[in-house]
């Protein structure tokens, strides 16, 4: 005993220590016990937020990948048209113009033809009246008429 009467330690151990526990009681369901709610709430919240906006940044990675492929497909299917369409547009292109070259090759034949027709009826007429032309000039340089 008188180890413990060298230490501080006497008979209002026992009241010390009620008192002791019953504030630790009343702390812990006053302040402790809302402490800790407030703590794991607080925990929950920033690990589980941490969690959910990591499967956020999954799932739009996820997205991103998927709008990548179907941008890809889309971009393929319209260049696809793209083509196809241009192909089909430089066959038109080039029957329209094979064919205005045609037309304009017959034309130019048809001119042709006419014009060494008319060449030829403009000559038959010259050939007709060199006779009576040249005599004019005869008669004109001459002063006289030589036909009769």
């Amino acid at each position: 005993m008188d180890l413990l009467t060298q230490l501080g330690i006497n008979s209002s151990i026992v009241y010390q220590l009620g008192m002791f526990l019953i504030v630790f009681v009343v702390l812990r369901y006053l302040l402790f016990a809302p402490y800790y709610a407030a703590y794991n709430e607080r925990k929950e919240r920033t690990v589980g937020k941490t969690e959910l906006a990591e499967r956020y940044v999954a799932e739009a990675h996820k997205l991103e990948e998927q709008y990548g492929a179907r941008a890809r497909e889309v971009n393929d299917r319209f260049r696809e048209i793209y083509d196809q369409n241009r192909l089909e547009a430089t066959k038109e292109y080039d029957r329209l113009v094979n064919e205005a070259r045609n037309k304009t090759k017959t034309l130019v034949e048809n001119s042709r033809t006419k014009i060494q027709k008319e060449m030829e009826t403009a000559r038959g007429q010259l050939g007709q009246e060199i006779a009576s032309v040249s005599q004019l000039i005869n008669n004109k340089l001459i002063g006289k008429d030589l036909s009769t």
